[in-house]
């Protein structure tokens, strides 16, 4: 069995079919509000997110994950808080690929000033909840029935963390 290289770096737009492909594979009901939302290309997707605006881990070269902040507020009060948003590979699923893209978007916020992060997470995902509580995060507030998905009301969980 061949071991797996991971390598973790800032985007390049040899990365956005791979990224197209996560997005496509990991965002659905269960993960997000606008679950009908595509891609149309890999340049369609590099005109939202240029070149370097993410932080991209690689499995034996193929892209199997990503993170990325932003600010939340850009207002000078809030702008010690940055907004996370992440996607794993199913096939790179409970590898720590997660861990050590999280461990690279605190050290990369903080470098930059940041000291509180926080995130969205529907509450039908109930893995991610799992992954990023194992990560620290706390829950800071909820948006009940925040979004109508599949028939139901789906709350919104709004978590955080200080680092």
């Amino acid at each position: 069995m061949e071991k797996t290289t991971l390598e973790i770096s800032l985007s390049t737009p040899d990365d956005y079919a791979g990224l197209v492909e996560i997005d496509h594979l990991v965002w659905n009901e269960q993960t997000t509000p606008a679950p009908d939302i595509r891609w149309d290309s890999p340049q369609d997707y590099g005109r939202q997110f240029p070149a370097g605006s993410q932080i991209v881990a690689r499995c034996n070269g193929k892209v199997c994950g990503y993170i990325f902040y932003k600010d939340v507020f850009p207002i000078p009060s809030n702008l010690h808080v940055a907004d996370v948003a992440m996607a794993v590979h199913p096939d790179f699923h409970g590898q720590n690929i997660g861990t050590e893209l999280m461990l690279a978007v605190e050290k990369s916020a903080k470098d930059k000033g940041k000291s509180k992060l926080s995130l969205r997470v529907l509450s039908t995902n109930e893995k991610a909840i799992r992954f990023y509580k194992k990560c620290g995060y706390l829950e800071q507030g909820r948006l009940v029935g925040e979004f109508y998905l599949n028939g139901q009301f789906v709350d919104d969980l709004l978590l955080y963390k200080h680092i």
